[in-house]
């Protein structure tokens, strides 16, 4: 197994023409992000239930607001709700098929219109931004916004936006609500320039110098080159001019 393993990583340094040196491996994880929903806020007995059921079905992030488009002719409080068929995303107007099982035993089906909002928290700059400068969690201000209808806007939490490494694609006034085209992710990796890239196999790791062919930001596939024997392999980008390949 040993052998396999060297027999790898020797494989890996045959494409550059230096000499490899031989570095400790450095292996870190991050938990992922989450982001849990907020109890539903409808009053009548069948929407606080629907909004269940939908956030649910959705996994809608934030707090999921239902009213009647269109009431349905009975809705006795003590049946028990099933969604047969609902749109494939969630809108501000939906149009669902419930079956209702009532404590008599009676069933039926009813087909609801209804009106969704989802409340989530937005950001807007306390500052303006300079385009190409980071975004900064510190610059931020919470605002309540309905990402039904402001899809754009960008609901990250505070630290999940430091931990993407997001900077301004533009110039973006103080007060205006943050969207996707104001951010970009941070380059990490640049075309052209050189790129210190350590491949790893359980305990051995082999550091070895290549050139970029494209930009690419933390967590990318990026592609370089031996700048000797103008080989190409893929690795991933794990901070500023370095990446890694992993057997």
């Amino acid at each position: 197994m040993r052998r396999a393993s060297f027999l790898l990583l020797s494989a890996f340094a045959a494409l550059f023409a230096s000499a490899p040196r031989a570095q400790a491996a450095d292996a870190a994880s991050s938990p992922a992000p989450s982001i849990s929903a907020a109890a539903p806020a409808s009053e009548h007995p069948w929407l606080a239930a629907l909004s269940a059921l939908l956030v649910d079905r959705y996994h809608a992030a934030g707090e999921l607001r239902l009213a009647w488009q269109r009431p349905p002719a009975s809705a006795p409080a003590d049946a028990e709700l099933e969604i047969v068929n609902a749109p494939a995303v969630l809108a501000p107007q939906i149009l669902v098929l419930v079956r209702a099982r009532e404590a008599s035993g009676r069933v039926s089906e009813h087909s609801l219109l209804l009106r969704a909002e989802l409340f989530r928290d937005a950001w807007l700059l306390r500052q303006p931004a300079a385009i190409g400068s980071a975004l900064v969690p510190a610059a931020l201000e919470s605002a309540r916004v309905d990402a039904l209808r402001e899809r754009d806007a960008l609901v990250l939490d505070a630290a999940d936006a430091a931990e993407l490494e997001l900077d301004f694609a533009r110039a973006v006034p103080a007060g205006r609500i943050l969207v996707w085209r104001d951010v970009v992710r941070r380059t990490l990796v640049r075309r052209g320039q050189p790129v210190d890239v350590v491949a790893t196999d359980g305990s051995l790791t082999v550091s070895l110098r290549a050139v970029a062919l494209h930009d690419a930001a933390r967590g990318d596939s990026v592609r370089v080159r031996n700048p000797d024997s103008k080989k190409e392999f893929v690795a991933i980008v794990v901070a500023e001019s370095r990446a890694s390949v992993r057997f």
